[in-house]
């Protein structure tokens, strides 16, 4: 996308329609110009410049020298910016107040789902931002970057904060346990498939699967049992962790020997497609 594209669509964003935005950046860092070379210069149908140059006017984008021919040139886009920023911060509080004052109505414990990577982070980044008092977290290096900003936030403003590090990334402040290792063997077992786990408060808990050859998928809930099983997973593949860096290498291989541990270690078995008919 070019530049002048990039601004074209932002300003769309914004609420202005293609020919207004048009008009308008053809307009800027010019001398006043008559219709007619607006119209070149945005490359706009004839009949459509005028009745768009009138909107920018109403919305105090453009200004008009009433001489003959009219003349139009830009508001000065700092000011214009300003003028527009004021308005959606006012609109945002304005619409904060009035969702606030409507009633709350919202069953606990219910179990919802979710699909899609950027809508399973952003579940994520709120739990951890409401966080009171306790964080439990299982965390891939893929996420990190987007996560672990959110964590060292937290464990920064006083949040006992554990996290499970599946991978080699780091972080600043809280508990940090390194499971690289059992998240590569997790990950040849599962198919690429990465669970990853957020508990807030034992009562607030985002469990997301995400894969390299299957879709993002999640589930959200406040259920206290999902929670504490969702932070009891977490301790139990931390403690089998430390308990595995503290056996011999003799001793662990012997281990993985056993007819349990074989049967737990199994690849899980993949469902087969169903046949539609």
């Amino acid at each position: 996308m070019t530049a002048d594209a990039e601004l074209i669509a932002s300003m769309t964003r914004l609420g202005f329609t293609q020919y207004e935005a048009q008009a308008y950046t053809a307009l800027v860092g010019q001398a006043p110009l008559t219709g007619a070379e607006v119209g070149r210069r945005a490359s706009m149908p004839a009949s459509k410049v005028y009745e768009t140059l009138a909107r920018l006017e109403t919305r105090g984008a453009v200004l008009v020298h009433r001489s003959e021919p009219v003349r139009y040139a830009a508001v000065p886009h700092t000011a214009l910016l300003a003028e527009l920023r004021s308005r959606f911060n006012a609109d945002l509080d304005a619409a904060a107040s009035a969702l606030d004052r409507l009633p709350v109505q919202q069953e606990p414990g219910m179990v919802w789902s979710l699909s899609g990577r950027e809508s399973i982070l952003l579940a994520f980044a709120r739990t951890i931002s409401n966080a009171k008092a306790s964080l439990f977290a299982g965390i891939w290096d893929e996420e990190l970057d987007e996560l672990g900003p959110l964590l060292d936030a937290a464990s920064a403003r006083g949040i006992d904060t554990h996290v499970a590090i599946y991978g080699h990334k780091a972080l600043k402040g809280p508990h940090t346990y390194d499971m690289a290792a059992c998240g590569a063997s997790a990950r040849l077992r599962l198919s690429g498939r990465r669970l990853a786990v957020v508990v807030a408060d034992e009562d607030d808990a985002v469990v997301a699967e995400f894969g390299d050859y299957t879709s993002d998928q999640a589930t959200v809930t406040t259920n206290p049992v999902i929670a504490l099983l969702a932070v009891e997973y977490i301790k139990a593949d931390v403690s089998g962790r430390l308990m595995i860096s503290a056996m011999s290498s003799t001793a662990y291989k012997k281990l993985l020997t056993t007819p349990p541990m074989q049967a737990m270690l199994s690849p899980v078995a993949t469902k087969p497609a169903k046949t539609i008919r």
